[in-house]
């Protein structure tokens, strides 16, 4: 699809909008990360379905005992636009008289042809799904609120790929198969919509089919733009480095970069979100260099080293992040000791780590405290899913475990014992309510470089 339809989002609603008109401006759903919900007495979707059911023959409702009245007081008032996408709550038609409806004409009909068409004229669409949450399994499981840690399985979603969107209007491309959600061709890419966001004046760009998308990380998102740890860092002398362990389609990489960071290294899995993050900062004027091969022996690295693009701003791997220490290591060589080869890039000292997975990001602690400049120090950022009242429990756990990896990488690099690197939690933010009774929370972690080790003997 072409990407040059692509423009923001806030202005068209807040046109199409008046604040004089808008009874409750802003609500967020408190159990689910649902789009930004406008209630108001000109609200564009129920006037578009409004019209909508105007086009369909009187007595299609009349035989089922609707009216355009019932169907309209039935129908949510919220919802979101990703341009040039509406994209509806996820119980849209849950109500008993759509489901009348639905069932005898189904969502594909030919004869709901004129109601999807004047839906999305009315909203300045051209397309038109229903929104669903984004499943933790490829099957349906029940979550599970509790403060036990999850472990891996075969069924888990590592690609974070949207299993249940349901496009109702318009094009979005061929469905997806096993083999475009692992191997996706130029032409799967070509064949497929891409929408796009603007939040923060930062773009942001995905494919509906394939890729997830957040709103509600805004708050974090923004936290970051303004965050005195990353703006300090980012004026040093040299500048410094943020790596990002899930990366997406940049959902936080992208601020890291707004805020100032030097150069950001992104690790990702999903071939759709890689696509997407790199679109993304091509909008944003940012310079992208995607690794999709790499070494298999460690003396390979170096020689690989060289082809890392100064200039760059994002270094995307696309490979498991527990693989992140050969990379980081042959471009960091003056914290990990390692030989640099003519003609290799210099990164500046990683200052800043983002673990941005629910609900735990506890696997990648371990690789997140050896990658921070040993000499200066540097912050991780955890993002967990935890109960309301298990939070301090929590941050002490975080802390505990991290200190734990901490201490035994500084073991497996020589360190005498004497000298202790310390970690300790600075902050907890608190991002939004995930489910009843769990939070979604960011503990900013302070890991201490040798400069500030503290002295075991004294």
């Amino acid at each position: 699809m072409d990407e040059g339809k692509e423009i923001q989002t806030t202005t068209r609603l807040s046109i199409q909008v008046p604040r004089s008109q808008i009874k409750h401006e802003i609500t967020i759903s408190p159990y689910e990360d649902e789009p930004v919900e406008i209630t108001t007495t000109n609200n564009p979707l129920l006037n578009g379905i409004r019209t909508g059911l105007r086009t369909l023959p009187e007595e299609l409702l009349l035989s089922l005992g609707l009216t355009i009245d019932i169907l309209i007081s039935a129908f949510p008032d919220s919802y979101s636009i990703y341009t040039p996408m509406l994209l509806l709550p996820h119980n849209a038609f849950s109500a008993a008289p759509w489901t009348r409806l639905l069932s005898s004409h189904p969502i594909d009909s030919p004869t709901l042809t004129p109601l999807w068409n004047k839906l999305a004229t009315t909203t300045g669409t051209t397309h038109i799904a229903i929104n669903a949450s984004i499943p933790l399994q490829n099957e349906a499981t029940t979550p599970n609120p509790s403060n036990t840690q999850p472990q891996p399985s075969p069924n888990e979603n590592i690609l974070r790929s949207p299993s249940n969107l349901t496009p109702i209007h318009g094009p979005f491309g061929p469905k997806p198969t096993p083999q475009t959600l692992t191997a996706p061709t130029p032409t799967s890419f070509a064949s497929t919509l891409w929408v796009s966001h603007t939040q923060n004046t930062i773009h942001q760009t995905w494919a509906p089919l394939y890729t997830m998308f957040s709103r509600g990380n805004m708050r974090e998102k923004t936290r970051l733009l303004t965050l005195p740890s990353i703006a300090s860092s980012a004026q040093e002398p040299g500048g410094c480095t943020a790596v990002d362990l899930y990366a997406g389609i940049g959902y936080f990489a992208f601020s890291y970069k707004k805020a100032g960071v030097s150069k950001v290294l992104c690790w990702e899995l999903n071939p759709w979100s890689i696509e997407g993050l790199r679109r993304g900062a091509r909008r944003n004027k940012w310079k992208t260099q995607i690794f999709t091969t790499f070494p298999h022996v460690n003396e390979a690295w170096a020689e690989w080293a060289k082809s890392v693009d100064e200039a760059t701003d994002f270094l995307v791997f696309q490979q498991s992040n527990e693989n992140a220490l050969s990379a980081i290591a042959s471009l960091d060589t003056k914290n990990f000791h390692t030989p640099r080869g003519e003609g290799q890039i210099l990164l500046p000292p990683i200052r800043h780590v983002n673990l941005g997975l629910l609900p735990t990001s506890r696997l990648s602690w371990s690789t997140a405290v050896k990658i921070v400049d040993r000499e200066l120090g540097g912050w991780v950022y955890a993002h967990e899913n935890v109960g309301v009242n298990d939070i301090e429990k929590r941050k002490g756990e975080v802390v505990e475990e991290m200190q734990r990896y901490l201490d035994q990488w500084e073991g497996e690099k020589g360190s005498c014992g004497t000298w202790r690197r310390v970690v300790m939690c600075e902050h907890v933010e608190m991002v939004k309510t995930y489910a009843p009774g769990v939070v979604h929370v960011v503990f900013d972690v302070w890991v201490g470089g040798m400069r500030h080790a503290v002295d075991l003997l004294a």
